[in-house]
């Protein structure tokens, strides 16, 4: 399976809490329909699988946002991708530029293979810090800790505007 079917197998939640507007939940939405993509560029400097440090992370970031208030951050390397997944809702700002959030599920996927396959879903416990993406050398870190081991993932942006896509979910 390719890349931008394991994406859209999979799709999760926004970058920056001043780059894209939250999602909110409405009795009336459909469960996990995606509301936002942000895609940001850069560098991927740190990439681990339940203690296990990977190579060959690619140059993007995926944040998605879903309409039950779900955010996600994937990590992506030629056959997996790694996700971050909280409440968009549990977002600290930490000054003018950080922003916190919790993460409470990590999801490991291949992007090869059956696509039935849903890949392995781990309750966790950690946060993703992020400042501004269109700053060049700004920081996206995730770290979250589970039963099979920790998970992280750094990445340093570019400095290139994200790329936002908006979904409507009520027809």
């Amino acid at each position: 399976m390719r890349l931008s079917l394991a994406i859209a197998l999979f799709l999760a939640a926004p970058l920056g809490a001043d780059v894209v507007p939250q999602a909110t939940s409405d009795e009336n939405d459909e469960p996990n329909k995606i509301v936002q993509m942000v895609t940001v560029s850069g560098e991927c400097s740190r990439l681990v699988h339940a203690g296990l440090a990977m190579d060959g992370c690619k140059p993007i970031l995926v944040n998605m946002n879903y309409s039950t208030g779900v955010s996600t951050y994937w990590f992506m390397t030629e056959s997996t991708i790694l996700s971050f997944s909280g409440n968009g809702s549990r977002r600290v700002e930490q000054g003018s530029d950080i922003v916190v959030q919790a993460i409470e599920t990590v999801i490991l996927a291949a992007t090869t293979g059956a696509p039935e396959e849903q890949g392995q879903e781990d309750a966790a416990v950690g946060f993703c810090r992020f400042g501004d993406p269109t700053i060049k050398g700004s920081t996206i870190e995730c770290v979250a800790h589970t039963q099979a081991g920790p998970y992280e993932g750094a990445f340093t942006t570019d400095g290139n505007p994200p790329k936002l896509e908006a979904f409507q979910i009520n027809p």
